[in-house]
């Protein structure tokens, strides 16, 4: 690539005619002198002030950070709200505590349902204003209007608090379903007041060590600060925020430079020549010919690699103006069928959109109103020159080219995409499909074959009553094996057809008491309960959302499990325990019985798993397995700790009511 510099004769050749010129300059030696000591008076004067504005600008951004941190509170607030409804108190002050810690410019955060202020945190100190309707207060009511008409968050301040100082208010509505599958409706208010004095603060506008004298001004009245400094041409930043604009004002401590002859004296008493003013002179303007050249070939290159970019993207990209492409590069002449850029120049963009998707597109661009905004990707069907059609995910955002705004689009063929997805949709119906046969087959299976071993079992039994007589000790023990093995295979298909069903069977998930199921439970365990001598003992047990067959068999399937793996001469001591885990109740049901091995912890909850043989229990490998797919459908999970021969605790999380 060729330099745009021009050749270095020339470039000497330039700076011999600067050097000329400022020598011409020597008559106006004292003219010379002026400027050079003003122009470096004037540049400590802008660095001064160049100073103050970083400062000014580290000061602003601490105090932007720290009113968007407090302010955002209430989206916090609200988001609970709108995921559990109404707060008790308790509810109200734990989140409200959680989420106001180590802000110590948070004065209050209040909840209104509808119209009317019910929770306040702290309480002390605010507890006149529990039971304000909003309506009936002139003063906040039309923030609070506003906020509820306009569905977004309304802020206010400065302004004067009753409990003294100065403050500013957050107010975000929430809207949320009445009941399930009903739009969003206004549901309640949460608001939060900041203390302005430790606001300003902690945003470092009292500290004295950066240097310079702030003021704080809103509504054109300076509230902190000095109430003179605007009359010291001070710098200042703008804070803009929901409800407008503040403003910082800024000096240095010691104040602004006066004047060159003062500031500037050692320079004057140098005694600097006429001939060295002009040397200076002319050097600088050479220096500046050579930067503005050198920034002129920077611009060149910067785009020319920026147009090759743009050639050489593995995406498709085109620009349009009024509604016709302006530019089109090679993945898009590609992805469209054109010959060339010509062939696209000029041509209505919307020729090249399936009509389907014209209203969609027309939407789209009717968003991009300034530089920067963006319309995010979205798949549509595209037209080539040939007719045929092309999916792509396109993405549009507004962009200024040549001085006018224009729309920049970019496109990648999802053609391969779509097919994947089809194929992969398709084993996924299929999947579903066997999965479907499956689960039919199973539940047909428990049930058909229940019969035949009622008979089987029925046979066998009369074979022992009416030839007993005439069986030795083994014959007889063979009929016991032999019922005793129908009995199990019966057991097996009943748990079978359970587990199997529990996912398609199940009812819609409702409120359920759990101390009545458990007491129900320990009710048809009692027998066994009194014959080990067991000693039970729970808390008292929430309300949860779920299906209450399912409930019971996960409950039963626990005590079952605790009471049958009991140790041998050990009464069984069995515990319930529960905990709230945000959205979700945390159950744990601990024994003292004859405990799991680690290597078996994960497993035992599959199916068909057993760790002891049919002689020693007379279990199905069931029922840890359907206390888990209870679990999982209700949206929890199931885990234990357990060691051997000491006990085990199961885990288990249901979500709250």
């Amino acid at each position: 690539m060729k330099s745009p510099l021009p050749p270095s004769g020339s470039r000497l050749r330039d700076i011999a005619l600067a050097l000329a010129f400022a020598s011409a300059l020597t008559a106006a030696a004292g003219a010379a002198a002026y400027g050079v000591i003003s122009s470096q008076f004037q540049r400590q004067l802008e660095t001064k002030r160049g100073e103050t504005i970083d400062k000014l600008a580290r000061i602003r951004a601490d105090m932007e950070s720290m009113l968007t941190g407090s302010l955002t509170l209430t989206q916090g607030m609200a988001a609970t709200l709108y995921a559990h409804g109404a707060l008790s108190d308790d509810e109200f002050v734990a989140t409200a505590r959680q989420l106001s810690m180590d802000r110590d410019d948070v004065r209050n955060m209040a909840i209104a349902y509808g119209t009317v202020l019910k929770q306040v945190y702290p309480v002390k100190g605010n507890e006149k204003a529990v039971g304000l309707d909003y309506r009936s207060n002139p003063q906040q009511w039309p923030a609070v209007e506003k906020a509820i008409t306009d569905g977004k968050t309304v802020v206010v301040g400065p302004l004067s608090l009753v409990q003294g100082g100065l403050g500013i208010i957050s107010r975000t509505p929430v809207y949320r379903p009445s009941h399930p599958g009903a739009a969003p409706s206004y549901f309640g208010l949460v608001s939060i007041v900041i203390d302005l004095e430790t606001l300003l603060d902690r945003s470092g506008l009292n500290d004295k060590d950066r240097g310079i004298d702030v003021a704080f001004e809103a509504d054109g009245e300076i509230l902190h600060g000095r109430t003179d400094l605007r009359s010291f041409n001070p710098v200042s930043a703008r804070i803009s925020f929901p409800g407008g604009t503040w403003m910082l004002l800024a000096v240095p401590s010691q104040g602004w430079p006066q004047s060159w002859w003062h500031d500037e004296r050692p320079l004057v008493l140098s005694g600097l020549g006429m001939m060295l003013v002009v040397a200076a002179l002319s050097f600088g303007a050479a220096l500046v010919w050579l930067h503005r050249t050198k920034l002129l070939a920077s611009l060149q290159e910067s785009e020319s690699r920026y147009r090759n970019l743009m050639e050489t993207a593995p995406a498709a990209i085109v620009a349009h103006r009024h509604g016709r492409l302006i530019f089109a590069n090679r993945e898009a002449l590609r992805l469209i069928g054109a010959d060339d850029a010509q062939s696209l120049i000029d041509r209505p963009v919307l020729d090249l959109i399936h009509p389907d998707y014209h209203p969609v597109v027309r939407d789209r661009i009717g968003s991009l109103r300034q530089p920067g905004d963006e319309s995010p990707p979205i798949r549509q069907k595209l037209i080539r020159l040939n007719g045929s059609v092309v999916d792509a995910d396109v993405a549009s955002s507004a962009v200024m080219i040549d001085g006018e705004l224009a729309v920049l689009a970019i496109a990648v063929d999802a053609s391969r995409t779509v097919r994947a997805e089809a194929q992969l949709q398709s084993i996924f119906d299929d999947l579903q499909r066997s999965n479907d046969e499956l689960r039919q087959f199973t539940a047909a299976a428990s049930h058909d074959l229940q019969e035949p071993l009622r008979q089987i079992a029925t046979y066998v039994q009369m074979l022992e009553r009416r030839y007993s007589e005439a069986l030795d000790k083994d014959g007889r023990e063979f009929i016991d094996f032999a019922v005793a093995g129908v009995m199990r295979m019966r057991r097996l298909l009943h748990d079978l057809g359970t587990y199997t069903q529990l996912q398609t069977a199940g009812t819609p998930l409702k409120r359920l008491d759990l101390s009545a199921i458990v007491d129900a439970v320990e009710d048809e365990h009692r027998p066994t309960i009194e014959r080990l001598g067991a000693r039970i003992s729970h808390c008292s047990m929430p309300a949860v959302m779920g299906d209450e067959k399912q409930m019971n068999l996960l409950f039963s399937n626990l005590l079952d499990n605790a009471l049958r793996y009991s140790r041998s001469g050990v009464p069984p001591v069995i515990s319930y325990n529960v905990t709230r885990q945000g959205a979700f109740w945390r159950f744990s049901i601990s024994d003292n019985g004859i405990g799991i091995a680690p290597e078996y912890q994960t497993a035992i909850f599959n199916v068909f798993t057993r760790l002891h043989g049919a002689g020693q229990t007379d279990g199905s490998g069931f029922g840890l397995a359907i206390c888990r797919r209870v679990v999982e459908r209700h949206g929890g999970r199931i885990w234990l700790e357990s060691q051997p021969e000491v006990g085990s605790t199961f885990y288990f999380t249901l979500p709250t009511a």
